[in-house]
């Protein structure tokens, strides 16, 4: 499918017109018309205006539409397991992903390691099961089930459960990071 009829579909799935994405973008109808139908070829640009009006980027236009929906179960998941922690990578089979999700299991008095962890990005955290403890810098945040964190990643940070119970977390980075 070419980027040309993506970009009709997105801009249909909006509810947007061709004057809706003129007005934000500058160009002419007859302009995004001719792109949408393949009878024009835009600067990048160009096309990377008529990206942002449309919410979308340029990358997503041309991947591959077999990724636009994965399903994973266990047996596709990474593990990574230590004394006191498991780490499930939930798409870690995704190359092109955006995101890395993780389901994070802490034993009690668990932590994700000793040192603190950072990186470019940002990060949330959900509190499935049980409290934990997100510490970012000299600051302790304490989260209990059903509260969730949004912080930036390139704070030095860790995670502990400083109870005698399991807990669980659900956690997404961005950029992914393993």
């Amino acid at each position: 499918m070419s980027y040309g009829i993506k970009l009709r579909e997105i801009r249909k799935k909006l509810s947007m017109t061709l004057e809706d994405i003129s007005q934000k973008t500058g160009f002419t109808k007859s302009f995004i018309s001719q792109i949408e139908n393949g009878k024009n070829s835009p600067s990048i640009a160009s096309l990377k205006k008529i990206c942002y009006a449309l919410g979308t980027t340029i990358s997503e236009l041309f991947e591959d539409e077999r990724n636009i929906v994965n399903i994973f179960s266990s047996p596709d998941f990474k593990v990574f397991k230590n004394k006191s922690i498991s780490m499930s990578f939930l798409a870690s089979k995704l190359v092109n992903r955006k995101m890395e999700p993780i389901l994070i299991e802490l034993d009690p008095y668990g932590e994700t390691g000793t040192d603190y962890y950072h990186h470019t990005g940002e990060e949330l955290g959900y509190v499935v099961e049980g409290d934990i403890c997100v510490v970012i810098g000299n600051d302790e945040h304490y989260l209990t089930q059903g509260e969730c964190i949004y912080f930036s990643s390139n704070l030095p940070h860790k995670i502990r459960n400083r109870t005698d119970k399991p807990a669980v977390a659900f956690w997404v980075g961005t950029p992914p990071s393993f």
